[in-house]
């Protein structure tokens, strides 16, 4: 038995998924949740056995003894209690994306590197088995010089919260492509070994949740009647990168196409691949003189419960996460230079 590592959860949101991450871990005990729903949130505690609950997140700080904390709140509260808690003197495993834009997500950056404290960004799509495994093959040249890739995150019809935060961008900073899309292109730079992004060319677009005849299909939650909707539900774009690769992608919440679909491509100079969210991972490259498709094997593991671990194991020895802050702010860089760019309606230099 090591030391217990004692963690509170702000959100029960995708709270609800971090805190059954932690309970899959040894030496971890989740001590207290918070969240402004009372109802919901006593429920969620009382369900999974979480001794503590507050509706103020201060409260929790100022009372609970902790080692981290998940921030798992709206995106425009990240930064602000990202913050607050990195002051505290505890760790933080923070939602993504990162912040709303740069500004804030260096100065999560630099508050972390100040107190010493580890600042992980929630980038769950790094931790599934394929990608991991993907990445080993990677690492040992599979793939030779990547040069390009193609990431897509579509759904035919799947706005979540319609009318509430989600599509607020006041709160949310962003539709679509901040909520799915941010995943693909994390998941995408990652595996393409974290090029440093130099311009970015994107278009975005508001083309259906907005409208009132809108055919609201999701698996979330209901539409709010009367709310906002002034966010991208579609997005399109190129990135060209320092070492002189490139990445192309679309995004969508809702578009008149046959499937909804969430993979990325990836092309190198000894071998391709393509990795999809149904873990179906499939390498192809030459042997022999032979055109060759490869399908790897690898265990299944639950990525939340993957991505919890290596939180802890970061608290615990101090090193620097999968998905640091660094990594964060990489890619916060390519969000807002996507949204200059559409409006500005030209390319913009990072």
């Amino acid at each position: 038995m090591g030391k217990v590592v004692k963690v509170g959860v702000i959100g029960c949101g995708i709270g609800f998924h971090h805190i059954n991450g932690y309970k899959s871990v040894s030496d971890v005990e989740v001590v207290a949740l918070a969240d402004l729903d009372e109802k919901k949130g006593r429920k969620i505690a009382s369900d999974l056995c979480i001794p503590n609950f507050y509706t103020d997140y201060k409260e929790m700080l100022k009372n609970e003894e902790m080692d981290a904390v998940s921030v798992c709140v709206p995106n425009f509260l990240h930064s602000k209690i990202a913050i607050e808690v990195l002051k505290s003197g505890r760790h933080v495993l923070a939602e993504k994306p990162m912040a709303m834009n740069v500004k804030e997500a260096k100065e999560m950056q630099d508050i972390a590197k100040k107190m010493k404290k580890i600042l992980m960004i929630g980038f769950t799509h790094r931790f599934r088995a394929d990608s991991q495994t993907l990445m080993k093959l990677i690492n040992d040249g599979i793939l030779g010089n990547i040069y390009h890739a193609r990431a897509y995150a579509l759904r035919r019809r799947g706005i979540p919260g319609l009318g509430g935060w989600f599509t607020t961008k006041e709160k949310s900073g962003g539709g679509g492509l901040i909520d799915i899309g941010v995943h693909l292109l994390d998941l995408t730079m990652w595996l393409m070994k974290k090029p440093e992004p130099v311009s970015v060319s994107a278009s975005t677009y508001m083309k259906f949740g907005h409208k009132k005849d809108y055919v609201y299909v999701s698996m979330w939650s209901k539409p709010v009647s009367g709310g906002t909707f002034n966010v991208d539900d579609y997005a399109s774009g190129f990135v060209r990168f320092a070492n002189n690769a490139t990445l192309s992608f679309e995004v969508s919440w809702a578009a008149n196409i046959e499937k909804d679909v969430f993979y990325s491509v990836i092309l190198g100079d000894k071998g391709g691949a393509v990795i999809d969210m149904s873990n179906d991972l499939k390498i192809f490259t030459e042997l022999n003189g032979k055109l060759v498709d490869v399908f790897p094997k690898y265990a299944t593991v639950k990525t939340t419960d993957s991505e919890m671990a290596h939180f802890i194991e970061c608290v615990k020895t101090g090193k620097e996460p999968i998905s640091s802050a660094k990594d964060g702010v990489r890619i916060q860089k390519v969000l807002d230079a996507i949204y200059l760019s559409s409006k500005l309606k030209k390319d913009i230099k990072i």
